[in-house]
């Protein structure tokens, strides 16, 4: 019995996996189209296994790049907010400082201003 997906994909249901040490035999249908096309593109002495097994390798290299490539882009997304976070915290311990040295200031020119009207006195 096939689904809607095993016909499109042309893998069978039925698969019959068979393990030893190094590999695993797997019967799948193969649509004729795309046999066809294998055949067209294949190289000179390369078996249907050989192919089949470096396209399955890119296939699963691409989608691996595909979800690293994703969580990397997360990765950098959190390590920004992460840092503007940290900034936020710099910027107001910075303006909270800058506060207290202007006040320090003006005391100190208030208090030079008293001592300069007295001396005038």
């Amino acid at each position: 019995m096939y689904t809607e997906t095993h016909l499109y994909s042309g893998v069978s249901v039925m698969a019959t996996p068979n393990k030893n040490a190094k590999s695993q035999l797997t019967t799948v249908r193969v649509p004729h189209d795309v046999m066809e096309s294998m055949e067209e593109v294949k190289q000179a002495g390369e078996s249907n296994a050989g192919f089949i097994v470096t396209a399955m390798r890119g296939e699963i290299a691409r989608r691996q790049l595909n979800e690293s490539g994703e969580e990397k882009l997360l990765s950098s997304l959190d390590e920004a907010l992460q840092a503007l976070s940290k900034i936020g915290e710099i910027g107001a311990r910075a303006g909270s400082d800058i506060r207290d040295i202007v006040e320090i200031a003006n005391d100190e020119l208030e208090r030079r201003q008293r001592k300069t009207k007295t001396k005038e006195v």
